[in-house]
């Protein structure tokens, strides 16, 4: 039995504005119904003089329509003034469905070009 992974974009080309956050109705939500695992792709820009990262924030529900007020998970961005910056992180595909939100921590730059896509493995 083979997995299929296919990726998905499910945030195109959004800014975080100084110390805010991408907003989890901009994304589109990944269906884990058969997935087995879970990798987030971000692609973001950092201000040439941030100072200060990013979290990526992934938020859960079982209906596709009320998600948790907390994250179901989260990792960081090392902030790196002046660059795009791309990484990849793996959770765990437990909920039904996910969304994430991008939170710029820089209290004073912009965070520009984010897009995140969702690439779960799948049994057929």
């Amino acid at each position: 039995m083979a997995l299929t992974k296919t990726s998905t974009k499910i945030l195109d080309n959004k800014t975080a504005t100084a110390g805010n956050s991408t907003n989890i109705t901009d994304c589109t939500a990944v269906d884990l119904t058969s997935a087995v695992q879970m990798a987030i792709d971000v692609e973001l820009t950092f201000d040439a003089s941030a100072t200060a990262g990013a979290t990526v924030e992934v938020y859960a529900s079982d209906d596709n329509t009320n998600y948790d007020t907390t994250p179901y998970d989260q990792f960081e961005v090392t902030v790196s003034p002046g660059d795009a910056v791309r990484e990849h992180f793996v959770t765990f595909p437990a909920p039904k469905y996910i969304k994430v939100v991008v939170k710029n921590l820089d209290p004073t730059y912009n965070l520009t070009a984010i897009s995140v896509y969702g690439i779960p493995q799948v049994v057929p």
